[in-house]
């Protein structure tokens, strides 16, 4: 943006870089691997912002701005931009699907879970034998007797 003599950045500049931040904001709170889409007003695409959880890029973002920090971004630079962007969101959508099934993996039939049982049933019924051994309990009224200390019995 250019300044003006003393400093000060014209109303049209102002409203360009608060259009700017409202759209990376925008971006940043929908979420991972959204887009949202601003109509331009100079007739072009629409200018789309990819978000990831820790990452916010512009594609298409020509602000004519005037003055020696202008960039004008020829097609080449758009389409390989554009490119790089959809390889991270696809790189995102990946690690998402991952994560889903790796927690997917963790509850049900599955090997972690008969392996968790399998231990504890190693570990409690020496624990239950033992005690059967010292106070004279079997297991069954072992267990009938914590669920009564705990309240779910009378």
């Amino acid at each position: 943006a250019a300044p003006h003599d003393d400093g000060r950045l014209s109303s049209a500049d102002t409203a360009r870089m608060l259009a700017t931040s409202a759209l990376i904001a925008a971006a940043w709170l929908a979420g991972p691997c959204t887009n949202v889409a601003i109509a331009s007003q100079s007739g072009r695409a629409p200018t789309v912002v990819h978000s990831g959880p820790r990452f916010v890029a512009l594609a298409d973002v020509r602000m004519q701005v005037g003055g020696p920090y202008e960039k004008q971004m020829s097609e080449m630079e758009l389409a390989e931009q554009s490119a790089k962007l959809d390889a991270l969101a696809a790189k995102w959508s990946r690690r998402q699907q991952m994560e889903e099934v790796k927690a997917a993996g963790q509850i049900g039939w599955v090997k972690a879970a008969e392996e968790t049982n399998g231990r504890f049933a190693m570990f409690f019924l020496p624990v239950g034998l033992i005690t059967e051994y010292y106070t004279g309990e079997s297991v069954p009224q072992q267990v009938y007797t914590l669920l009564q200390t705990l309240g779910f019995v009378e």
